[in-house]
């Protein structure tokens, strides 16, 4: 949610020299690609949370030039302008996500709608709180249809959008994001969590995270695992009591040496000093 703007320019060691100072009728008349990939950031900063792009474009005119691009962030929304001589001109598909699994690009032809007839085309995109949408277009009849907001997995967000990505749509976006956001955290489970801390804070003590698992009621939670006779809990185990701990394993080279001296005895042979060595310590 943070707001802030960054500056790309072009760079030259790239393809991009084409674009280098061109103006951004030029850079659509000669159909030219204008991606992040091409360019390189000189400058990223903080803005207010009001402040158009207009306002970045004026106060920013003596570092910027033509054919650089202003990339904004207003509280998860990105949007990219082309920076021209008269006024910053906005893009679309300077920064492209592609997530794994994505169905939609603005590249996007001939795609079918599920419930809509003919193709549709992706003609604009907007990327809000790092994800991708798109405004698909009826190939044959473009403007004069209704279009569709898709995600990039091709998800219908909003079935009939007029006059692309205004603030209504934005707000319909939003909700699209919070649905989806409840289906990952479905009311049941957030239910047990609530449930969970209510009874963690019932009491009031940190006793209860050790207590719980032994004791018998949670308002007898007093600092002494569970008081009842038939069940005494840790706190009155002897503590020289070991019956419950893991016994020691046994070294196999241990059991190899005994049987070595074992065979020597048995054999009259005399037993090998390092064995011998080994006795004494054992006596010790």
């Amino acid at each position: 949610m943070t707001n802030q703007y960054a500056i790309y320019r072009v760079n030259l060691l790239t393809d991009a020299k084409n674009l280098w100072h061109k103006s951004f009728e030029q850079v659509r008349k000669e159909r030219l690609p204008i991606t992040v990939d091409l360019y390189r950031q000189i400058q990223i900063l903080f803005s207010k949370k009001d402040e158009s792009v207009m306002d970045i474009w004026k106060k920013t005119r003596e570092i910027t030039e033509v054919s650089d691009v202003i990339v904004q962030n207003r509280s998860g929304e990105i949007s990219c302008f082309y920076v021209n001589e008269d006024a910053p001109r906005r893009i679309t598909g300077f920064i492209r996500l592609n997530p794994s699994g994505a169905l939609i690009t603005l590249d996007t032809r001939d795609y079918q709608i599920e419930g809509y007839e003919g193709s549709w085309m992706a003609a604009d995109d907007m990327i809000i709180d790092g994800r991708q949408f798109f405004l698909m277009e009826h190939q044959d009849f473009h403007r004069q249809a209704a279009m569709i907001i898709l995600d990039s997995y091709g998800r219908k967000v909003v079935e009939e959008c007029k006059e692309g990505f205004n603030q209504e749509i934005k707000e319909k976006i939003y909700a699209f994001l919070q649905s989806q956001e409840k289906k990952r955290y479905p009311g049941k489970e957030q239910r047990n969590r609530l449930e969970f801390w209510q009874k963690f804070f019932e009491n009031g003590h940190y006793e209860r995270s050790w207590e719980s698992g032994m004791e018998v009621n949670y308002d007898a939670i007093d600092g002494c695992v569970n008081q009842q006779k038939n069940n005494p809990g840790k706190a009155f185990k002897d503590p020289k009591d070991r019956s419950d701990r893991p016994r020691k394993k046994t070294s196999v080279i241990w059991k190899l040496h005994q049987k070595q001296i074992a065979i020597a005895k048995r054999s009259g042979k005399p037993i090998p000093r390092y064995l011998e060595q080994q006795m004494v310590r054992e006596k010790v």
